[in-house]
């Protein structure tokens, strides 16, 4: 049984059970025929007009910028309530209050003047009294259906931005998955073409690459233990086709278990690192990555050939690296990245989720 599909009528019903006996709850309500009437058409009008101006006036006319005709509707309801309320109340005292007649017979006619004109006056006061009781019925009502209004429309507007979000961040993932593929296999293919005896190790390392980019990449978010491997596992994929004379120092540190990334997101970094620092005196790649707490930093140094290709997809992995960060981490990271003095110089200070 869904409970959730019944709790708003539950929920209405226990409401308006508190407004029907609210008058007890307040005050001693007086007893009589005439006050039962009085509170039951009160309740009725009441329950009428509010059901009508949230199911109907506010989403056909208010919500259709028809201003003027939902007041007139509103105006129209006052009015039938004023009048409604007059009639039947009037009749509800001559039906019920016989020695009226009794007493007119006994008193003089001065008197009776001003028992006429005090009963007139109460029961201007009365209709009046009708006529603010059933406004603020449509002041709740108006309120109740906007505020729901807005709730959809803000549910719909948040389901929106979550369906761009995944839609852009799949779209990056897309670029970053070929775009490590391609690097690798123009690896892999240096290797063979220098029928290098390292070729069969590497196909097997980009295996296991690619099954962490089948099966994690996909994630929302992956252990930051298996992020780490991972570069470790790219990094020594990358180590069997460098020259003499390289170095790679990858160092990390800190509390790593436990913690949660984005996954896919530092390997453009170190990506970039080697196909821009190939020279003839070797790679030089200096990375350190250290959480302390919920924060990560991620510093990285990688010499920078001048005769290194500057393709079409060069620095798309960076470029979609501060994509992602923006929309994954928002105002939780900074990264600054430069070329300075043959060096490339990456710092990335980031907020893990708790």
């Amino acid at each position: 049984m869904n409970f959730r599909k019944y709790l708003t009528p539950i929920l209405h019903v226990l409401a308006w059970g508190v407004v029907y006996f609210l008058p007890d709850l307040l005050f001693e309500a007086p007893a009589g025929p005439v006050f039962m009437v009085k509170r039951n058409l009160h309740f009725v009008l009441v329950l009428f007009f509010f059901y009508l101006n949230y199911f109907v006036l506010v989403p056909r006319l208010l919500l259709h910028k028809k201003q003027i005709f939902f007041s007139l509707a509103i105006l129209v309801a006052l009015v039938f309530s004023f009048y409604a309320n007059d009639f039947v109340m009037q009749w509800t005292r001559e039906k019920y209050e016989k020695q009226t007649v009794n007493f007119r017979k006994s008193v003089s006619p001065r008197t009776l003047k001003k028992i006429e004109l005090r009963r007139e006056r109460h029961r201007h006061a009365e209709n009046a009294g009708t006529v603010i009781v059933v406004l603020m019925g449509f002041f709740i009502s108006t309120i109740s259906r906007e505020t729901r209004e807005w709730y959809i429309q803000e549910k719909k507007r948040k389901e929106m931005e979550k369906q761009k979000l995944i839609s852009e961040l799949s779209f990056l993932k897309s670029q970053v998955n070929p775009h490590f593929l391609f690097n690798s296999l123009n690896g892999i293919y240096a290797l063979s073409i220098k029928k290098s005896d390292k070729t069969p190790e590497a196909v097997l390392q980009l295996s296991d690459l690619m099954r962490h980019m089948l099966y994690e990449s996909e994630k929302e978010e992956v252990a930051l233990e298996k992020e780490v491997q991972y570069l470790r596992n790219y990094i020594q994929l990358q180590k069997l086709r460098m020259p003499e004379g390289s170095q790679v120092i990858f160092d990390v540190a800190g509390d790593i278990p436990g913690k949660t990334i984005a996954p896919m997101l530092l390997i453009p970094f170190i990506e970039n690192g080697f196909k821009h620092g190939a020279a003839a005196n070797g790679v030089n790649i200096q990375i350190k990555l250290q959480v302390k707490g919920d924060v990560l930093t991620f510093d990285m140094i990688n010499n920078v050939s001048k005769a290194a290709s500057k393709d079409t997809s060069s620095g798309i992995g960076l470029v979609n690296v501060r994509k992602r960060l923006d929309l994954l981490y928002g105002d939780k990271y900074q990264l600054d990245y430069k070329e300075s003095n043959g060096n490339f110089v990456v710092h990335l200070h980031l907020t893990l989720e708790k």
